[in-house]
Protein backbone atom coordinates (compact mmCIF):
# COMPACT_ATOMS: atom_id res chain seq x y z
CA UNK A 1 0.00 0.00 0.00
CA UNK A 2 2.65 2.17 0.85
CA UNK A 3 4.42 2.52 -3.05
CA UNK A 4 0.22 4.04 -3.79
CA UNK A 5 -0.65 6.15 -0.55
CA UNK A 6 1.36 8.01 1.36
CA UNK A 7 0.75 6.42 5.44
CA UNK A 8 0.80 8.24 8.11
CA UNK A 9 0.83 6.04 11.28
CA UNK A 10 0.25 7.82 14.72
CA UNK A 11 0.59 6.28 18.23
CA UNK A 12 1.79 7.44 21.77
CA UNK A 13 5.84 7.73 22.22
CA UNK A 14 7.32 4.32 22.46
CA UNK A 15 5.01 1.98 20.97
CA UNK A 16 7.82 1.40 17.97
CA UNK A 17 6.83 3.49 15.14
CA UNK A 18 10.37 3.68 13.27
CA UNK A 19 10.84 0.07 14.08
CA UNK A 20 8.10 -0.90 12.03
CA UNK A 21 8.92 1.15 9.26
CA UNK A 22 12.78 0.20 9.31
CA UNK A 23 11.23 -3.70 9.83
CA UNK A 24 9.16 -3.78 6.93
CA UNK A 25 10.97 -1.49 4.47
CA UNK A 26 14.16 -4.15 5.20
CA UNK A 27 11.65 -7.25 4.34
CA UNK A 28 10.64 -5.46 1.01
CA UNK A 29 14.09 -5.01 0.05
CA UNK A 30 14.14 -1.13 0.24
CA UNK A 31 16.78 1.03 2.00
CA UNK A 32 15.25 3.92 4.38
CA UNK A 33 15.56 7.47 4.22
CA UNK A 34 14.49 9.32 6.91
CA UNK A 35 13.68 12.84 7.24
CA UNK A 36 13.14 14.39 11.03
CA UNK A 37 10.01 16.80 11.24
CA UNK A 38 11.37 19.00 13.82
CA UNK A 39 15.21 19.71 12.04
CA UNK A 40 13.68 20.21 8.46
CA UNK A 41 12.83 23.58 6.91
CA UNK A 42 10.77 24.42 3.59
CA UNK A 43 13.72 24.94 1.77
CA UNK A 44 14.75 21.10 2.93
CA UNK A 45 11.73 19.92 0.86
CA UNK A 46 11.47 22.37 -2.31
CA UNK A 47 15.74 22.25 -2.77
CA UNK A 48 17.62 25.10 -4.39
CA UNK A 49 17.27 26.78 -7.10
CA UNK A 50 19.25 26.94 -10.00
CA UNK A 51 18.90 28.99 -13.62
CA UNK A 52 19.15 26.55 -16.73
CA UNK A 53 18.46 28.41 -19.82
CA UNK A 54 17.13 31.73 -17.78
CA UNK A 55 14.48 29.48 -16.19
CA UNK A 56 14.93 28.66 -12.36
CA UNK A 57 14.99 25.10 -11.59
CA UNK A 58 14.36 23.51 -7.57
CA UNK A 59 16.94 20.96 -7.26
CA UNK A 60 15.90 18.97 -4.72
CA UNK A 61 17.66 17.58 -1.72
CA UNK A 62 19.80 14.36 -2.63
CA UNK A 63 18.44 12.53 0.21
CA UNK A 64 14.43 12.73 -0.72
CA UNK A 65 15.45 12.33 -4.70
CA UNK A 66 18.75 10.25 -5.10
CA UNK A 67 20.80 10.51 -8.85
CA UNK A 68 19.70 6.38 -9.07
CA UNK A 69 16.03 6.08 -10.24
CA UNK A 70 15.57 3.21 -7.31
CA UNK A 71 12.75 2.84 -5.50
CA UNK A 72 12.82 3.46 -1.73
CA UNK A 73 11.34 3.91 1.79
CA UNK A 74 10.82 7.81 2.58
CA UNK A 75 10.41 7.83 6.31
CA UNK A 76 8.98 11.54 7.32
CA UNK A 77 9.85 10.78 11.51
CA UNK A 78 8.05 13.21 13.96
CA UNK A 79 6.13 14.50 10.97
CA UNK A 80 3.11 16.05 13.35
CA UNK A 81 5.49 18.14 15.00
CA UNK A 82 7.23 19.84 11.80
CA UNK A 83 6.39 23.01 11.68
CA UNK A 84 3.23 24.21 9.36
CA UNK A 85 5.22 25.90 6.65
CA UNK A 86 7.39 22.26 6.08
CA UNK A 87 3.80 20.47 6.78
CA UNK A 88 2.62 22.46 3.53
CA UNK A 89 5.69 21.85 1.74
CA UNK A 90 5.35 18.34 1.44
CA UNK A 91 1.46 18.35 0.28
CA UNK A 92 2.57 17.63 -3.35
CA UNK A 93 4.93 15.00 -2.42
CA UNK A 94 2.14 13.20 -0.14
CA UNK A 95 -0.59 13.44 -2.59
CA UNK A 96 1.14 13.34 -5.68
CA UNK A 97 4.37 11.72 -5.31
CA UNK A 98 6.18 14.65 -6.33
CA UNK A 99 9.01 17.27 -5.61
CA UNK A 100 8.70 20.26 -8.05
CA UNK A 101 9.00 18.76 -11.07
CA UNK A 102 10.49 15.92 -10.13
CA UNK A 103 8.76 12.41 -9.06
CA UNK A 104 9.34 10.41 -7.05
CA UNK A 105 10.99 6.61 -8.36
CA UNK A 106 8.40 4.27 -8.98
CA UNK A 107 7.45 1.92 -6.09
CA UNK A 108 9.16 3.95 -3.69
CA UNK A 109 7.60 4.30 -0.05
CA UNK A 110 6.36 7.18 1.23
CA UNK A 111 5.50 6.52 5.10
CA UNK A 112 5.17 9.37 7.95
CA UNK A 113 5.08 9.14 11.94
CA UNK A 114 4.61 10.85 14.84
CA UNK A 115 2.71 11.09 18.25
CA UNK A 116 -0.88 12.53 18.88
CA UNK A 117 -1.89 15.40 20.07
CA UNK A 118 -3.33 13.81 23.91
CA UNK A 119 0.35 12.65 23.98
CA UNK A 120 1.68 15.85 24.97
CA UNK A 121 4.97 15.44 22.99
CA UNK A 122 4.94 19.09 21.31
CA UNK A 123 3.03 17.95 18.26
CA UNK A 124 1.64 20.61 16.05
CA UNK A 125 -1.82 20.74 14.48
CA UNK A 126 -2.41 19.19 11.25
CA UNK A 127 -4.74 20.88 8.64
CA UNK A 128 -7.66 18.51 7.27
CA UNK A 129 -6.09 19.11 3.60
CA UNK A 130 -3.21 17.16 5.36
CA UNK A 131 -4.67 14.71 6.87
CA UNK A 132 -6.81 13.68 3.85
CA UNK A 133 -3.23 13.12 2.03
CA UNK A 134 -2.12 10.48 3.85
CA UNK A 135 -3.77 6.68 4.73
CA UNK A 136 -4.48 7.24 8.38
CA UNK A 137 -2.98 4.14 10.76
CA UNK A 138 -3.32 4.31 14.61
CA UNK A 139 -0.79 1.99 16.36
CA UNK A 140 -1.05 0.48 19.58
CA UNK A 141 1.05 -1.44 21.36
CA UNK A 142 0.12 -5.45 21.53
CA UNK A 143 1.50 -7.85 24.17
CA UNK A 144 1.82 -10.93 22.13
CA UNK A 145 3.21 -9.37 19.12
CA UNK A 146 6.24 -7.29 21.22
CA UNK A 147 6.57 -10.89 23.35
CA UNK A 148 7.58 -12.25 19.71
CA UNK A 149 9.58 -9.42 18.42
CA UNK A 150 11.41 -9.20 22.29
CA UNK A 151 12.13 -13.30 21.70
CA UNK A 152 13.50 -12.32 18.19
CA UNK A 153 15.58 -9.23 19.45
CA UNK A 154 17.84 -10.44 22.48
CA UNK A 155 15.73 -8.62 25.09
CA UNK A 156 16.61 -10.54 28.01
CA UNK A 157 14.59 -13.33 29.16
CA UNK A 158 13.82 -11.66 32.44
CA UNK A 159 12.12 -8.45 31.25
CA UNK A 160 9.82 -11.15 28.91
CA UNK A 161 9.23 -13.06 31.50
CA UNK A 162 7.81 -10.04 33.64
CA UNK A 163 5.56 -8.29 30.80
CA UNK A 164 4.30 -11.96 30.36
CA UNK A 165 3.12 -12.16 33.78
CA UNK A 166 2.17 -8.13 34.07
CA UNK A 167 1.08 -7.58 30.63
CA UNK A 168 -0.17 -3.90 31.43
CA UNK A 169 3.16 -2.89 32.06
CA UNK A 170 3.92 -3.17 28.65
CA UNK A 171 2.60 0.44 28.02
CA UNK A 172 1.23 2.63 30.78
CA UNK A 173 -0.18 5.81 30.15
CA UNK A 174 1.30 9.05 29.08
CA UNK A 175 1.76 10.92 32.68
CA UNK A 176 0.63 14.48 32.80
CA UNK A 177 4.38 15.73 33.61
CA UNK A 178 7.53 14.63 32.32
CA UNK A 179 8.82 11.85 33.79
CA UNK A 180 9.32 7.91 32.75
CA UNK A 181 6.72 5.36 32.14
CA UNK A 182 6.63 2.14 30.65
CA UNK A 183 6.79 1.56 26.86
CA UNK A 184 8.05 -1.22 24.48
CA UNK A 185 11.20 0.97 23.64
CA UNK A 186 11.80 1.71 27.65
CA UNK A 187 11.65 -1.90 28.51
CA UNK A 188 14.06 -3.13 24.96
CA UNK A 189 16.01 -0.03 26.40
CA UNK A 190 16.16 -1.50 29.96
CA UNK A 191 17.49 -4.66 28.48
CA UNK A 192 20.23 -3.15 26.92
CA UNK A 193 21.57 -1.14 29.89
CA UNK A 194 21.57 -4.02 31.95
CA UNK A 195 23.31 -6.08 29.55
CA UNK A 196 26.08 -3.14 29.73
CA UNK A 197 25.72 -3.59 33.42
CA UNK A 198 26.82 -7.27 32.95
CA UNK A 199 29.82 -6.68 30.59
CA UNK A 200 30.92 -3.51 33.31
CA UNK A 201 30.47 -0.55 30.87
CA UNK A 202 28.06 1.36 33.20
CA UNK A 203 29.17 2.09 37.15
CA UNK A 204 28.04 4.28 39.88
CA UNK A 205 29.55 4.76 42.93
CA UNK A 206 27.42 4.62 46.51
CA UNK A 207 28.72 5.42 49.75
CA UNK A 208 29.35 2.02 51.51
CA UNK A 209 25.92 2.21 54.08
CA UNK A 210 23.77 1.86 51.45
CA UNK A 211 25.68 -1.39 50.44
CA UNK A 212 25.26 -4.97 52.00
CA UNK A 213 27.53 -5.99 54.75
CA UNK A 214 28.97 -8.88 53.70
CA UNK A 215 31.74 -8.60 51.63
CA UNK A 216 31.95 -4.94 51.41
CA UNK A 217 34.41 -2.34 53.00
CA UNK A 218 33.24 1.34 54.83
CA UNK A 219 35.01 2.84 52.07
CA UNK A 220 33.02 4.34 49.34
CA UNK A 221 33.13 1.67 46.51
CA UNK A 222 32.06 2.34 42.54
CA UNK A 223 29.39 -0.40 42.18
CA UNK A 224 28.03 1.45 38.62
CA UNK A 225 29.53 3.72 36.37
CA UNK A 226 28.59 5.56 33.09
CA UNK A 227 31.15 7.05 30.38
CA UNK A 228 34.13 6.97 33.12
CA UNK A 229 31.88 9.41 35.03
CA UNK A 230 31.16 8.63 38.77
CA UNK A 231 28.04 9.80 40.77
Amino acid sequence: MASKESLLLLSAPGVGKSDIVRQAAAEAGLPVRSLLGTQIAPEDVSGIPRIINERSVFCPPRILLPEEPEPFCLFLDEFPAASPDVQKALYALLLERRLGEHTLPEGTWVVAAGNRQEDRALVRQMSSALVNRTFLLHIRADVKEWLTWAGQNNVRREIIAFVAFMPEALMGRVPASPVPFSTPRAWASLSQALDLVEKGAFWIALPAEHLPSAGFSRRRRRVLCHGGRKY
